[in-house]
């Protein structure tokens, strides 16, 4: 149905952009990606140019690309200091690429902008893990657990420090 939209009103990025959400929703990060791309190119309100960068971050994300996710997200927050969700994302990111202190970083973005935010505390939790810095990690856990007791990894990597 976007597709007909998009026939009828061409050049419209909030089409390309919902292409590309129903691409990305649909487990395609792959083909989603250039319809968030062309949104960009086709004059996206102001607000909504940190939200394109957002989604393209996830894509490059799904697809293991984290050095390209991270790119993107940074461009995004360029345009949006506060958007938690370009934050965590990076935060992920340098998770994953093992860049620990840098992710922490990001997840304490997160939590300036959000202070209620227990997955946040969570991923700093486990990024103290990886580093070997248990106690601090298990302070931060139980940070976690006190503002949502139902983060599932968070119960389980606390209580094997515990143990």
């Amino acid at each position: 149905e976007l597709d007909k939209f998009d026939a009828m009103l061409p050049d419209k990025y909030y089409l390309k952009f919902y292409q590309g959400t129903c691409h990305l929703n649909g487990g395609n990060p792959k083909d989603a990606l250039p319809f968030f791309e062309q949104a960009l190119q086709l004059d996206p309100a102001t607000q909504e140019i940190a939200t394109i960068y957002s989604y393209m971050g996830v894509c490059h994300k799904e697809m293991g690309r984290y050095r390209e996710a991270l790119a993107v997200l940074r461009k995004g927050a360029s345009h949006d200091s506060e958007r938690t969700d370009i934050f965590n994302l990076m935060g992920f990111c340098h998770f994953k690429l093992k860049e620990h202190e840098k992710a922490i970083e990001k997840f304490k973005q997160v939590l300036k902008l959000d202070p209620s935010s227990a997955i946040d505390y969570a991923n700093i939790a486990s990024n103290y893990r990886q580093m070997g810095k248990q106690q601090r990690a298990i302070l931060v856990y139980r940070t976690a657990l006190d503002l949502d007791g139902t983060i599932q990894f968070a119960q389980d990597h606390l209580h094997e420090l515990l143990n």
